[in-house]
């Protein structure tokens, strides 16, 4: 009776490797394939600044704009982009009241702004009202310019790409090991 219970749970286990490591590969295939933004592919907005305050999360901190024109808009900048771009100097150099201008992705402006797209699963249910800025400044001072976004990103995709793709092998390997295993224990 053991020796069917051991048999079926390393098949299952075997199952299980392969299913995650395609998993865990194909978000690295999705990741590597995924592509920054361009200047073509932007958008400006501008507008009455309403308000900017910081957000902290668990891990991480997001600078929040508030404008007049898209009360329900959370302009954000955070995330991988938080240390290319001092809040502190935005916050202190753009007060309620004052005009500001910074640019977006054109698909996020028709999607969420514009709403003539549809958002797709899960942002319509997790990112319905944020917008990550790609690059704002004033007449005076560039806080975060396209290429230091793009740069950013570009480096966190690497180690995303690096530890799914490790993650993926290693549950391939498991995989392949398990069907030797129960090959050489259960195949009589």
């Amino acid at each position: 009776m053991n020796y069917h219970k051991e048999k079926k749970s390393n098949r299952r286990l075997i199952w299980i490797s392969f299913i995650l490591s395609f998993f865990l590969l194909f978000f690295a295939i999705k990741i590597s394939l995924s592509e920054l933004p361009e200047r073509s592919s932007i958008t400006e907005i501008k507008g009455i600044l309403k308000d900017v305050k910081i957000e902290k999360g668990r891990r991480s901190r997001a600078l929040v704009i508030h404008l007049n024109e898209y009360p329900e808009i959370n302009f954000m900048i955070g995330g991988v982009v938080s240390d290319q771009i001092s809040f502190y100097d935005l916050m202190s150099e753009n007060k309620p009241g004052d005009s500001i201008m910074f640019f977006i992705e054109k698909q996020e402006y028709n999607r969420k702004i514009l709403k003539s797209e549809n958002i797709p699963f899960p942002g319509n249910l997790l990112y319905k009202n944020k917008v990550s800025i790609v690059e704002i400044h004033n007449r005076n001072t560039e806080y975060l310019s396209l290429n230091n976004y793009n740069n950013a990103h570009r480096n966190n995709n690497y180690l995303v790409i690096a530890v799914l793709g490790f993650f993926g092998l290693l549950m391939l390997l498991v995989g392949i090991k398990g069907i030797k295993y129960y090959k050489t224990n259960f195949s009589k």
